[in-house]
């Protein structure tokens, strides 16, 4: 577990030093989403299945923006809106889920 929030830590880092405030938004966003995830399952507020579900999505992300920057090279603003509507629905999934009351 610890080498998944030092990697996650490292990740962000990097991705954030190596490209433009506009682009490195969905990079800080996704490095965050990833933080509250672990941190849910560390605490037990998220079941497994949950953390599976919302890890499938995180990915997803992470897809559809690696695909973006390799048409490219980088964001534009439609892609970034898209982007930026796919993580706050996964944002407010994360909250959802981690307050429902069930346990693991």
């Amino acid at each position: 577990m610890k080498k998944n929030i030092l990697a996650v830590a490292m990740m962000g880092f990097g991705l954030m030093t190596a490209m433009p405030a506009s682009a490195a938004e969905a990079d800080r966003r996704q490095v965050s989403q990833q933080a509250r995830i672990v941190d849910g399952v560390k605490s037990g507020e998220l079941t497994g299945r949950e953390a599976l579900r919302l890890e499938r999505k995180h990915r997803e992300i992470q897809r559809d923006i690696r695909q973006a920057r390799r048409d490219d090279g980088h964001l534009d603003a439609q892609e970034r809106a898209q982007i930026n509507r796919e993580q706050n629905q996964l944002s407010r999934r994360i909250a959802r889920q981690k307050h429902d009351g069930q346990t693991r």
